[in-house]
């Protein structure tokens, strides 16, 4: 009887096993919905120079409704604005920049999202707020 029971529950445990649901291992590990601010840019740290002027913080807010504003500030006391739309499949998140008209691609991991803008050659980090 006691191997009966240790069978079952072997099968109970690989039948429980075979049902989980295949989204959470996929999807992003935190919402990614709200603040996220810029810590590097091509692998340096904040202020990032551009010549006469450096980026010293930049702050991505990604909504519900799936649409983003990315707000720059520059040394010299300027803003760029940035919005458009994102759509997020199995940790990669697609940018539809409305400002510029170009795409570009990001990907999270944890609470860390990674842009790459092939058509800039920038890779911005940003860390969830």
């Amino acid at each position: 009887m006691r191997r009966f029971v240790s069978v079952l529950v072997a099968a109970f445990a690989l039948s429980a096993a075979a049902c989980t649901d295949n989204n959470s291992v996929t999807s992003p590990t935190v919402d990614i919905v709200g603040t996220w601010s810029l810590r590097t840019l091509n692998g340096s740290s904040l202020p990032y120079s551009l010549g006469n002027r450096s980026i010293v913080n930049e702050q991505l807010s990604l909504n519900n409704d799936g649409t983003y504003t990315d707000v720059a500030t520059y040394s010299d006391g300027n803003f760029f604005n940035e919005f458009g739309y994102y759509s997020v499949n199995n940790n990669v998140v697609t940018f539809q920049d409305q400002t510029d008209g170009i795409t570009y691609t990001g990907s999270i991991s944890g609470s860390v999202l990674t842009e790459i803008d092939n058509n800039s050659g920038f890779t911005s980090v940003y860390q969830k707020q």
